[in-house]
């Protein structure tokens, strides 16, 4: 269950109410954490892995730095893309799936609903990233597929399912990095073909969401062609 309060200027969302990522957070706040190792340090973004008491966690850190008035404007009808993540996840946690990665905290600094910074902490999962595999055995490639079928059949979809969001692990294949998107059939269909496109996974669903998406891609690939004649016809 994810309790939700406030700390400082932010909105907490903390799983099980749990008093430990409450004060990771509090030391984070007052720089007193160890970092063991920085994953991603870009302008808007910083993902670290710190040493706790219950064994290393990813901290991620998103301050968002470009099209801030869109994303002000589309605070006011969508839902908040982390707080649904940090939600659906420990839905699906408590619905038995294990091979997503648990997501144990998320701070909010907002005006209204639109958030202008994120801290996070995260499951860390020993092992070895997909994308460091030249070729990938057709047990990980079952395993793969079956684990995006699971996590469809609990609404939720991975938004991303390239190597790099997969990791094999002692005890089988693990995801990250999923999507806090509302699962549709559109996105659905978006998972399937990117498992196509790169494991060789056919897709063999083709409804609603399918057909809405192949005409999505097919409208914007046109607009983009028309878009090139235009530039062309300008510079002559």
């Amino acid at each position: 269950m994810i309790s939700k309060f406030k700390i400082s200027k932010y909105t907490v969302f903390v799983k099980d109410n749990d008093l430990f990522y409450k004060s990771l957070l509090q030391d984070f706040l007052g720089y007193k954490l160890t970092i063991k190792k920085i994953f991603r340090s870009i302008d808007d973004t910083k993902v670290i892995l710190i040493e706790t008491e219950r064994g290393p966690l990813v901290l991620k850190v998103f301050v968002p730095k470009h099209k801030k008035l869109e994303r002000f404007l589309k605070s006011f009808i969508k839902r908040d893309y982390y707080e649904n993540l940090i939600i659906q996840t420990d839905r699906l946690k408590a619905e038995g799936i294990s091979s997503i990665n648990d997501y144990y905290l998320l701070a909010e600094a907002k005006i209204m609903n639109y958030a202008w910074a994120y801290i996070m902490l995260i499951e860390y999962i020993e092992g070895v990233e997909l994308h460091e595999y030249e070729f990938i055995p057709s047990e990980i490639i079952t395993e793969i597929r079956l684990s995006i079928n699971e996590l469809h059949e609990h609404n939720m979809v991975s938004g991303d399912p390239h190597r790099g969001n997969f990791i094999v692990t002692k005890d089988g294949v693990r995801m990250i990095d999923l999507s806090g998107k509302r699962a549709n059939a559109m996105l659905k269909a978006k998972d399937r073909l990117d498992l196509e496109r790169h494991y060789g996974i056919t897709n063999d669903i083709h409804d609603a969401g399918y057909y809405k998406l192949k005409t999505k891609r097919a409208f914007r690939a046109f607009l983009k062609k028309i878009k090139k004649s235009l530039l062309l016809c300008k510079k002559q």
